[in-house]
């Protein structure tokens, strides 16, 4: 088959990118923000007539302005030449409020290069007295007339998408082929990494791409959109399959967050976490469970998704353990036994929950992480007998005293949903059972259906009280 027509969105900080690649694929998965800077790994999009859009951050992005960084400045440079190398089309915005800089002049030079067609798209036309505007930009001599458009108010799109339909049909079809939503590849497993800030989740997403794809830097907070790609990998069954990645921002607690940006990163993260097959997460070996994340598991509970984590940067603790930094162990071995316990007493919720020691700087075994991905989430689709599930049920109720006098009786059980897995209950009185014993049934539950990590909720139906 024949690949996808691919274009690409460039342009200087803050002249309205991102808004632009939400409104062309009708969504609001790029963080929109006044701030320069917000857009820095690019962020990829399949769109319903076939094509694929792509946003990228700014170019010529200034060292400290929005904690920019010399090597985040220069990263994002990287990943919008990644782009437009991959592009079929350019889409360069540039902004009608502030005219032409300097800057737009380096890059139509540096896009004359590339020998590609590209549309000059001048943003924030935002009303009929703007409309000459466009004259100015003219200048860049590009085969296309600019496009005076407002992507904020849906001024000009349907002109934009016209010119965009008239490139696309007037290229040669050797390397671009017609494709509709039905060609598209099928998913076939779709995971997140979430965890706090520099846990290494975009290392990991590196990792399994095979491509430097997200930016990596020690600098906390580097990701600000959840960025999702795909990628092909052996299945259980030996076959290949599609898997998408969501690598997310760091997620911090709401109160905690120092910038709109930060909400609306953790936002996208959130959502992200809400949409995938299965949950990995990224935890610092050298930190652990901290409060921080535990808000994270309580989320992830809340959502019903199945969790496996992986303890990032174990070389490190290796590194620690050599030097006679953990004293107390007899060697590396019963160090790992004692943190996985640990960690296993501080996640109580989430019983027999995989856990992967890893580091993304050496990659080995890389292949644990998609082999627990399948097994985790076929877990999630188990559908439970009812018999089996009914004489469980009713030997734990059996061997439950109430505190307060009277039994608690099983009636009967039933699995009415999977993500999570919901169970019904008939039973005498719900008040009966304290919660303590409920966890019991829950953990009883996933030791005997083999359901390590996913969630086990349980709906109860009480007799009526009599009067």
């Amino acid at each position: 088959m024949r690949r996808k027509f691919c274009m690409v969105i460039v342009g200087r900080p803050n002249v309205g990118k991102s808004r632009l690649f939400n409104r062309l694929t009708n969504s609001r998965r790029a963080i929109v923000h006044d701030q320069p800077g917000v857009t820095r790994d690019v962020m990829a999009e399949d769109l319903p007539d076939g094509m694929t859009l792509l946003d990228t951050g700014g170019l010529g992005l200034v060292v400290g302005q929005s904690q920019t960084s010399s090597e985040i400045a220069a990263a994002v440079e990287d990943q919008v030449h990644f782009a437009i190398a991959m592009a079929d089309l350019i889409l360069l915005v540039l902004d009608a409020q502030s005219g032409t800089l300097p800057m737009d002049d380096e890059i139509v030079g540096m896009l004359r290069q590339t020998g590609k067609p590209v549309i000059p798209v001048v943003n924030k036309v935002d009303h009929d007295a703007m409309a000459d505007c466009t004259c100015e930009f003219a200048k860049f001599g590009f085969n296309q007339v600019p496009i005076a458009i407002s992507a904020e108010h849906n001024r000009g799109m349907d002109v934009l998408q016209a010119a965009i339909a008239k490139i696309r049909d007037g290229l040669a079809q050797d390397d671009i082929g017609e494709t509709d939503g039905s060609t598209q590849r099928e998913v076939d497993l779709s995971l997140a990494f979430i965890g706090s800030p520099n846990a290494g989740k975009s290392s990991l997403t590196n990792l399994l791409l095979g491509t430097e794809r997200v930016i990596v830097s020690e600098t906390a907070g580097t990701t600000r959109d959840s960025i999702s790609a795909e990628f092909e990998a052996t299945g259980p069954d030996g076959c290949p399959k599609t898997i998408r990645l969501i690598d997310t921002a760091g997620v911090r607690a709401f109160g905690k967050m120092g910038s709109s940006v930060e909400y609306f990163s953790s936002v996208r993260a959130r959502e992200a976490m809400g949409r995938v097959d299965v949950i990995f997460l990224v935890l610092d070996a050298l930190r652990g469970i901290t409060r921080q994340v535990q808000r994270i598991v309580r989320e992830v509970e809340a959502l019903g998704r199945p969790l496996a984590i992986i303890v990032n940067k174990w070389d490190l603790a290796h590194r620690a353990f050599s030097r006679n930094n953990l004293p107390g162990y007899e060697n590396m071995d019963a160090f790992r036994e004692s943190y996985e316990a640990r960690l296993r007493k501080e996640l109580f919720a989430w019983v027999n929950v995989p856990i992967l020691f890893f580091s993304a700087l050496s990659g080995e075994n890389k292949g644990q992480i998609i082999s627990t991905a399948f097994q985790v989430a076929e877990r999630a689709q188990k559908k439970l007998t009812t018999g089996v599930l009914n004489r469980l049920l009713g030997e734990c109720a059996a061997s439950f005293h109430s505190m307060r006098g009277k039994p608690f009786k099983l009636f009967y059980a039933l699995q009415t949903a999977t993500y999570p897995h919901t169970l019904r209950i008939y039973c005498n009185q719900q008040r009966l059972l304290n919660k303590t014993y409920e966890s019991l049934l829950r953990r009883r539950c996933v030791e005997a259906f083999d359901l390590g990590g996913c969630p086990v909720r349980f709906e109860f139906f009480s007799k009526p009280p009599r009067k």
